[in-house]
């Protein structure tokens, strides 16, 4: 071992440390993998590394496995961010273990170490690698799985298994009675269950806020911090993200983020009334005018205030249910979906889709707001 600092290696050993600058620790982690099999995953790692401190997408994007469009589409977004909020060049990936998980899949544990605004922050992530048919390619976290096709539930411990059964029987209840009010079809469901915050925040992207215990954005995954919540508390999270889902899919991901969240408030409560729950908005001291929704950024808001816009967003989304119902609001969202989709987050199209939906407002049902 390097440790032992004896001029006692052999040629063999020494001609391997110049093949694999970091081979000190190379036996144990490429032990029960071939070399080859080893120098791949090496190389994807720093593929990945250079394509982000370089701030080229395309190199990072080929790293992904290809048959998996969420995960492709979540990476994208991770991307994107990542290069806008990490100090330049400060990214960088160790790998710390490979080992066979099955045919043609690996299980590839990597150390993410990057810095904002010089803060150094480092966290070991689990991945899965498949073979595929231009190598090996990154293929999300470990997971383990339940559910059908059309419904699946990932959750990254097996101490989340009944929290998983949980999420499946939800959504299988779930998604039909948006189905029956919306005429949404959606062509997947997918949940991904994190045991650990760190895990999801570190999955999700660098930028999101620490208060942060689920996340939806156009054509991703839906993602939950499961570990510690009751069943109630999870199904009604799980409802809210889930609606963020559809508004995507029946506006072409046009709808403002209060609006967004304003319908996945209303619908976390009355979607399925035997979970129970309600949203307190009588003790807000005053009603925010749309103005001021529209000109608050809930990604940078602390937590407090954060509270205030989701129950803002959910009274002025209530308002306008009573008054105008769901099929007034079926035509909100086809207008919406009649612009075009434009590729960024939605907090980072914000004036765009406050404006879309102004419009819609207006069109709809007559709604200038202040």
């Amino acid at each position: 071992m390097m440790w032992k600092k004896r001029m006692i290696i052999g040629i063999s050993m020494l001609i391997l440390m110049l093949a694999c600058p970091d081979s000190g620790l190379a036996k144990d982690i490429c032990q029960e993998v071939k070399p080859s099999v080893c120098h791949a995953a090496r190389q994807l790692a720093k593929q990945k590394e250079a394509a982000v401190n370089s701030r080229q997408l395309h190199l990072y994007l080929e790293t992904i496995d290809p048959e998996k469009p969420m995960y492709l589409q979540e990476q994208k977004r991770w991307f994107q961010d990542a290069i806008q909020v990490i100090d330049p060049r400060s990214f960088h990936l160790h790998l710390r273990s490979v080992r066979p998980d099955g045919n043609r899949r690996l299980l590839f544990k990597m150390e993410q170490k990057y810095s904002v605004k010089g803060q150094v922050i480092e966290y070991q992530i689990p991945l899965t690698l498949r073979f595929t048919n231009k190598g090996w390619k990154d293929a999300d976290l470990s997971f383990e799985q339940l559910g059908n096709d059309w419904i699946t539930v990932y959750f990254t411990d097996p101490s989340l298994k009944t929290k998983a059964q949980i999420a499946y029987q939800t959504l299988s209840k779930a998604v039909p009675l948006l189905q029956q009010k919306f005429d949404w079809k959606p062509q997947k469901i997918e949940v991904k269950l994190y045991h650990s915050s760190k895990l999801f925040h570190h999955s999700v992207k660098p930028s999101l806020p620490r208060w942060a215990g689920g996340w939806h954005e156009a054509g991703q995954s839906i993602k939950f911090v499961a570990n510690g919540l009751e069943p109630r508390l999870l199904a009604s999270g799980l409802i809210h993200e889930l609606v963020h889902q559809m508004v995507s899919d029946l506006t072409n991901d046009n709808a403002a983020y209060w609006l967004q969240e304003g319908a996945a408030m209303y619908y976390e409560a009355n979607l399925m009334p035997e979970l129970c729950v309600i949203h307190d908005a009588g003790h807000l001291k005053e009603d925010w005018t749309l103005s001021e929704l529209e000109s608050r950024q809930l990604e940078k808001l602390p937590a407090q205030e954060a509270h205030q816009y989701y129950l803002h967003s959910y009274v002025w989304y209530e308002k306008l249910m009573k008054k105008y119902g769901e099929q007034e609001f079926k035509k909100l969202f086809a207008h919406l979906k009649k612009f075009p989709y434009i590729d960024k987050e939605s907090d980072q199209k914000r004036n765009e889709l406050n404006l879309r939906t102004r419009d819609a407002l207006s069109e709809i049902f007559h709604v200038s707001g202040r």
